[in-house]
């Protein structure tokens, strides 16, 4: 945390410049700002991918995971039952079971709690199930994303209880393409799979957003090659179909949230491996041939995919390559994951490597941080002040987690600036307001600055501590006084005297509340030759007022001769620095022989 003359200094590299002002206040001068040019921008967006690979046995994890250089693996409790008890150099995210939806939601509940609470410490994330979105992995039972959501919720809010750093990634759906049909209500449904972009669409609609840290998709390639356009192919089945599904976030206002690819991998050729018994030799080629890729392809395409999310996909978080170990699985001859897997069967317990292994092994990696990552909102403050009305005023700010787990905070507020704000709080949890208020008072108009300084309460916060420059700018907003009419003219006939009254209006045309007087300045005078009446001072019905109040003058005509008589009123605001005031008022009375009238027909009377 800075201190002392390491806020003051943080602050005025946030502020930059200034020239004193009276009152010993410093106000920032445009004339004497200097910014750095910003340096040229890479290409690239800042490190942001977790490299990683699917382990089914911990055992594997020492000789075959080490010589990867990876930073994630993903273990499987349908395969090793708990999580890991012992800190391994690696992060884990740790795949928690589904048998579709639980008989006792609570009892399930209380089991995926046990987990956490056995995996707090050695395990940074789970993965709230497997692909539900396929009959298969569903208990055999129609995907239904309400009763998956309801088993997200449970879980997110059970992990979170004793966890609150842990991650958890919604369950990453299955690419089974555009499906038709219906089945238990829900449309692309047909009972055995459910189109996976209107899944996660159904599910964010039911409030999956609120329960996870990170969606879950599997952007397995298929046939085709990483940069391949998914809207090319059928069904959309390319490695690029994950983009459709980070759109589906930001539709739904949770661009924020990243994509975590937990499972993603290209179909090595079988025949690489030696034989397949003939008994489901067709069938596995009629369900996976028209995917398969060479070896040397499968190790390509793998690294390309890689490089291609880490250049054009800053919304995407872990990536886990699908697999390490499944090389020797035998729960069926043809099943399709050990040619997924990034080792061969050749007769040992570890196999041989791919040419996959070897590129894994050798490419360049630019891991991201998978820590918190603190953010302001907004990145400075900025309060516009009338001078007329000096007095506190308030802002938020709002310090968030632009990262994973859990980010606390602290507030300070550096000394010694022209500004020093008030904190209601000065400590905080990620995403709670920190509000700032700057009383005006003893102000000169000018641009004030000062500064706050929000930092992590932990080490491991990513971009910690920040700034914020708070700046003040003081301006007159004064009344501004303005007369309707501004002026006041009667018409007399010399035989005919009378007495005219007529009205004018003070108004405010600028800021606040304006209060006016009126005085006469000068009676009624001739412009040339004659003789005035008996009134010689207009009369003022009312000589103060506010804004919008009428001020009434009335004139008597009795005893003018013929001419142009003129007198004038003053009206002015009752304090000093109104705009435009005072304000004359001539008010003029022209006596003439007589007074011409026009007469309408009977007919048109």
């Amino acid at each position: 945390m800075l201190k002392g003359w390491g806020i003051w200094a943080a602050c005025m590299a946030a502020v930059i410049g200034g020239v004193v002002l009276s009152g010993g206040l410093r106000a920032a001068s445009p004339s004497v700002l200097s910014v750095e040019p910003e340096p040229p921008s890479s290409s690239l967006p800042p490190p942001h991918l977790g490299y990683g690979i699917n382990v089914r046995l911990e055992r594997a994890i020492t000789p075959l995971v080490a010589p990867l250089g990876l930073e994630w693996i993903k273990l499987w409790e349908e395969y090793e039952d708990t999580p890991p008890t012992v800190r391994l150099p690696y992060q884990v995210l740790f795949v928690i079971e589904c048998d579709g939806m639980p008989t006792d939601l609570d009892q399930w509940g209380d089991e995926v709690e046990q987990i956490a609470r056995d995996g707090k410490g050695f395990v940074e994330a789970y993965e709230i199930c497997n692909e539900p979105n396929v009959e298969r992995f569903w208990g055999g039972a129609p995907p239904d994303p309400a009763q998956y959501v309801q088993v997200l919720q449970v879980a997110y809010e059970r992990i979170k209880a004793v966890d609150p750093a842990a991650i958890v990634v919604s369950a990453g759906l299955a690419p089974v393409g555009r499906i038709e049909g219906t089945c238990n209500g829900w449309d692309g449904n047909d009972c055995g799979g459910m189109d996976e972009r209107e899944y996660a669409r159904q599910m964010l609609l039911l409030g999956a957003g609120d329960a996870f840290d990170a969606l879950g998709y599997h952007p397995y390639g298929f046939a085709y090659e990483p940069e391949t356009d998914p809207a090319a192919v059928s069904n959309g089945f390319a490695f690029r179909g994950v983009e459709m599904m980070y759109e589906l976030l930001v539709e739904h206002g949770l661009g924020r949230k990243p994509v975590w690819a937990t499972e993603f991998n290209w179909l090595r050729d079988w025949t690489e491996d030696g034989g397949m018994p003939s008994g489901c030799l067709n069938e596995y080629e009629a369900v996976f041939g028209w995917m398969e890729v060479w070896g040397e392809q499968q190790a390509e395409y793998i690294t390309r995919a890689f490089q291609y999310a880490d250049e054009h996909w800053p919304w995407m978080g872990a990536m886990f390559v699908w697999n390490l170990d499944w090389h020797n699985y035998h729960p069926w001859d043809c099943e399709a994951a050990r040619y997924f897997s990034l080792r061969r069967r050749d007769g040992t317990l570890d196999g041989a490597a791919t040419f996959a292994y070897a590129a894994l092994q050798s490419m360049e990696k630019r891991p991201g941080y998978f820590g918190p990552r603190l953010m302001i909102e907004p990145e400075g403050l900025t309060f516009w002040m009338d001078a007329w009305e000096p007095g506190p005023l308030t802002a938020t700010l709002v310090p968030r987690n632009d990262g994973y787990r859990v980010l606390t905070w602290t507030a300070e507020v550096a000394t010694g600036l022209a500004v020093t704000p008030t904190l209601v709080v000065t400590t905080g949890l990620q995403g709670a307001p920190l509000t700032v208020t700057v009383d005006g008072t003893g102000y000169p108009t000018g641009v004030f600055t000062g500064c706050i300084t929000v930092t992590g309460t932990t080490t491991d916060v990513l971009n910690a501590p920040q700034t914020i420059p708070v700046t003040v700018t003081v301006v007159e907003l004064p009344p501004r006084l303005a007369v309707l009419p501004p002026a006041l003219a009667f018409l007399a006939g010399i035989s005919e005297p009378r007495v005219f009254t007529g009205v004018v209006v003070p108004t405010n045309t600028g800021f606040h509340v304006l209060t006016w007087t009126a005085t006469v300045v000068s009676g009624m005078q001739l412009t040339g030759t004659g003789t005035v009446g008996v009134q010689v001072t207009p009369t003022l019905a009312v000589t103060t007022g506010i804004q919008g109040m009428p001020l009434t003058i009335t004139v008597d005509s009795t005893g003018y001769s013929r001419g142009t008589f003129v007198g004038l009123i003053s009206v002015q605001a009752t304090v000093t620095g109104v705009l435009d005031s005072p304000q004359m008022v001539p008010v003029t009375l022209r006596v003439v022989s007589w007074l011409q009238r026009v007469y309408l027909p009977v007919t048109l009377r």
